[in-house]
């Protein structure tokens, strides 16, 4: 899984305000191992903030039986909302492009 810089952007300026934990990368993988979605949205309880986090996630690159998911965009739970996953916000959002 590849975190981009969004995700990144997301975990350390705007939910947990630290440094991004690389130990969400291997858990992800794991949760990831059989799934044939293109768009995931993966509960995952942050053990260092003690936050519920969603994680927005994209599959990205297949190479025959391997797949690259990208890890686009983190929120705290309780922000989420299917009306704004319908009405397109979260859409725009995952699409804003941080250098």
């Amino acid at each position: 899984m590849e975190v981009t810089t969004g995700a990144i952007f997301d975990y350390e300026e705007i939910v947990c305000k630290r440094p991004f934990d690389p130990g969400i990368k291997p858990k992800v993988e794991k949760e990831l191992r059989g799934v044939n979605k293109r768009e995931q949205r993966l509960i995952y309880t942050d053990e260092k903030s003690g936050k519920e986090l969603l994680l927005f996630i994209e599959e990205g690159y297949v190479f025959g039986l391997m797949r690259i998911w990208f890890l686009r965009g983190i929120c705290e739970l309780k922000d989420y909302s299917e009306e704004m996953e319908r009405n397109g916000a979260i859409k725009k959002w995952l699409e804003v492009e941080i250098p």
